[in-house]
């Protein structure tokens, strides 16, 4: 596995994952809804008194469906909170670092090399530098969230 390419996957998500909470809270709300009490209708005598309703299964599916988005809620929380407190981590450390990678990746993904150095007080043309800067922060990132298993890269 090449840590340094799979590190910046991971803090690549770091949008993706915070839209997924959202989402994930977005359906369980949908369900809860949908799952509410019902308005009281009236009787209707003209039907058998006893009729067979599917409503406990239901029930259970929409409880079940509802545990494994809170589930999923709370993984999400937690790999989120993973790649902050490495971000805390290595801005202890080294400040640029970090504040490359959380412009690069999650600030500004969209935005090329040279607006990232000029964010950055370097000149548009010190790519070299921004490009050691970049493989510097990654590989503080992989040892940080993968041990000693990255060791060989950084």
């Amino acid at each position: 596995m090449n840590y340094i390419k799979e590190a910046e996957r991971i803090i690549k998500s770091y949008n993706g994952l915070k839209e997924s909470i959202e989402n994930l809270n977005n359906r369980k709300l949908y369900l809860v809804y949908k799952s509410r009490p019902k308005e009281l209708g009236a009787v209707d005598y003209s039907k058998p008194g006893i009729q067979k309703h599917n409503y406990s299964d239901n029930t259970i599916n929409e409880l079940c469906e509802i545990s494994q988005i809170i589930e999923s809620i709370e993984k999400t929380e937690a790999e989120i909170n993973i790649i902050e407190n490495i971000l805390e981590q290595i801005k202890k450390e080294d400040e640029l670092l970090e504040r490359f990678l959380r412009i690069k990746y999650i600030e500004n993904p969209k935005d090329n090399i040279k607006k990232i150095a000029k964010e950055l007080g370097y000149s548009e043309e010190s790519n070299h530098t921004l490009y050691d800067i970049k493989a510097k922060a990654l590989r503080a990132f992989a040892l940080r969230y993968f041990g000693g298993k990255a060791m060989k890269y950084t």
